[in-house]
């Protein structure tokens, strides 16, 4: 048995409600690009600057990220130094981090 008419438009205009909703709502999680002081957003700043530098100290050997390590005492919401892997042990290097208020301040310490 069909619905009628009047049910089945309610029907849909609840689901495109719902969708509108749902398209419209933030993602979860804090967007990388926003810059806040945190640990996952310092490394993020650090490896996507760390891509762009040694693309043009050795544009023949493209960078491989692989990870960062922190030097003691570790990550702090104001930053802090540390090493970062390449697939390539030729390549990565020292950095230092600090937050300048409103983003990272990475000082990539080789090239």
């Amino acid at each position: 048995m069909r619905k009628p008419f009047g049910c089945r438009v309610a029907a849909m205009l609840a689901t495109v409600s719902v969708a509108t909703l749902i398209a419209q709502a933030p993602a979860a999680g804090a967007d990388p690009y926003t810059p806040v002081q945190t640990q996952d957003n310092a490394e993020f700043a650090v490896a996507d600057g760390y891509i762009a530098k040694q693309m043009g100290c050795t544009p023949d050997s493209p960078p491989v990220f692989e990870s960062i390590t922190w030097d003691p005492p570790g990550f702090t919401p104001q930053g802090g130094t540390g090493m970062i892997h390449d697939a390539n042990p030729a390549l990565g290097g020292q950095f230092a981090a600090k937050w300048a208020g409103d983003y990272w301040d990475i000082e990539y310490q080789f090239c």
